[in-house]
Formats: structure tokens, C-alpha cells, sequence
């Protein structure tokens, strides 16, 4: 079950943000949080986790909003490739030994 904080439970959970590092990170449009049927923002552990390294990132190098938004951006990039390599990575070792030999090998080629 997915737990979903409120806006001041975020403040709460999120010990080192405040309502004024928050609504500059939703500007800056680095957290977008879901809305709850009455329409009030609701976060969930993902962007709990996400506000978190955006305040220790703010506080560790004092980056202005565009900053930011190209670090979140950066890292959300990573996060899907890894996630790709994890799936493919599953999908080769479905494959038979001889099938997963020849893409060693040409993996070990490409590298040089």
C-alpha cells in the first residue's frame, strides 16, 4: 500500500524542508506530487526520497532553480537507464548459454 502525506506531513517527515523550499521546488516543477480527490497535493515515498536529496543538494551547493531542474532531470535519466540495463540484463539471462556467449562477445569487442 502506497502511504500518501499531505503537504504538512511532508514538512513534518522532511525534517530540514520548509514550506518556502517547497514551493520552490514544486515551481521549479523538481517534485510534481499527485493531487488527492479534494485536489490537495499529496506526496508519496518517491517524492519524499526526492525532496530530501533536494535539500541536501541545496544546502551542499546552493543550486538556483535551473540548477536544479537540470540535476533532477540528470538523475531521473540515470535512474530509467538503470532501470533498462536491469530489464535487459533479465531478458539476456533468460536467454540459452550459446545466445548469451555471442552477446559477451560482442560486448567485450565493442569495448575495445
Amino acid at each position: 500500500m502506497t502511504t500518501l502525506y499531505s503537504e504538512d506531513e511532508t514538512l513534518t517527515v522532511v525534517t530540514r524542508l520548509t514550506r518556502v523550499r517547497l514551493t520552490r521546488y514544486l515551481e521549479a516543477n523538481v517534485v510534481a506530487p499527485a493531487r488527492s480527490d479534494s485536489g490537495e497535493r499529496v506526496f508519496v515515498d518517491s517524492d519524499i526520497a526526492r525532496l530530501r536529496l533536494l535539500c541536501d543538494l541545496d544546502e551542499a551547493f546552493g543550486l538556483d532553480e535551473d540548477a536544479l531542474g537540470a540535476m533532477m532531470s540528470l538523475l531521473d535519466q540515470l535512474l530509467s537507464a538503470r532501470a533498462d540495463l536491469r530489464a535487459l540484463s533479465a531478458a539476456l539471462a533468460a536467454e540459452p548459454e550459446d545466445v548469451r556467449r555471442r552477446i559477451g562477445s560482442v560486448l567485450t569487442r565493442e569495448k575495445g
